[in-house]
């Protein structure tokens, strides 16, 4: 891939992404080269001696080579290596370089949007941390290998899906920096007490007896299924048999009692309890919201009838 970098308007506020792409980019550095190279934008360009303050983000994967890093906070260099990630956070000085002898390859994107905000407020990414040791990691490069597929389209063309990588990239990152990770065992059984709660929902399901289908214990199963889901077997057992409560009552004129005794409650008041709790409002009033907003489907179901029958005729 030959270098490039793009840089794009900023959107008004209220982008519904969250996030809005500003620049993308990716450069080979060769060994013994003047870095950074003065054709990028003077707010972007920066010297050595005096580093650079942007009032952006950026995420910088460096893919190959080394070098370093430094900011108001970290207080001297620090070694960058291949497989580092470094995050650059609007109003804070920084400069980097890449090691003479080596050179190195980077990645980034730049970004804008309360996405980031948020993620410097929660923790995913914080100034106290600007590298990230993440090694050649797979999702990381197909991230960027996405992003320079998108550049290479046309990036204004292209923007909204940029903007959408970066927000990716940084659920990436916040599942390497401490995210559950689960080894593909715990995987397929998870897989399988969701597909086995899914089917059977219309069931008076016994959760430890599903456990018990599955070799494990119902402790075990509760507690990887909520890390991995996040909601436990018996939140998601009653989640699923509340959308199919809305799918009946919406589409079927079926009482609430039989709604109930379809889907395995104990009895319409049971399901009604449930239902305004999840739902927020009784089974009743939600089913009479539905038929109001039903007048113009059912026009074109008689529109429809009635091409059939010209049809026929």
């Amino acid at each position: 891939m030959r270098d490039y970098f793009v840089y794009l308007p900023q959107q008004p506020p209220g982008n519904i992404w969250g996030c809005t792409a500003t620049s993308v980019g990716f450069a080979r550095v060769a060994p013994h080269t003047k870095y950074p190279p003065t054709r990028h934008p003077a707010d972007h360009h920066f010297e050595w001696s005096e580093g650079r303050i942007l009032q952006c983000y950026q995420i910088i994967f460096i893919s190959a080579g080394s070098g370093i890093f430094e900011s108001d906070h970290t207080h001297k260099p620090q070694a960058v290596e291949s497989g580092s990630l470094l995050i650059l956070f609007p109003g804070v000085w920084h400069r980097y370089a890449p090691d003479s002898d080596t050179g190195w390859t980077e990645h980034w994107i730049e970004c804008q949007g309360p996405v980031f905000e948020e993620a410097v407020r929660t923790g995913i990414v914080q100034p106290t941390q600007p590298i990230l040791h993440t090694g050649l990691e797979p999702d990381l490069l197909r991230c960027f290998e996405r992003c320079h597929a998108l550049a290479a389209r046309g990036a204004l063309a292209n923007q909204h899906l940029l903007s959408t990588m970066g927000a990716h990239l940084l659920s990436v990152i916040g599942y390497l920096q401490g995210g559950p990770r689960f080894d593909r065992r715990i995987d397929e059984l998870i897989e399988r007490a969701h597909a086995l709660i899914a089917l059977r929902c219309q069931e008076r399901l016994s959760l430890p007896a599903i456990a018990a289908e599955l070799g494990v214990s119902y402790s075990h199963l509760r507690q990887t299924f909520t890390d991995r889901i996040g909601l436990s077997p018996k939140q998601y057992h009653c989640q699923v048999r509340l959308q199919k409560a809305q799918e009946l009552l919406a589409s079927t004129t079926r009482s609430v009692q039989e709604v109930a005794d379809i889907l395995g409650f104990h009895s319409a008041f049971q399901l009604s309890k449930q239902f305004k709790q999840h739902v927020g409002d009784a089974p009743q009033h939600w089913r009479s919201k539905q038929v109001r907003r039903q007048p113009l489907r059912i026009k074109r179901k008689r529109v429809d009838q009635r091409i059939k029958t010209n049809a026929k005729n």
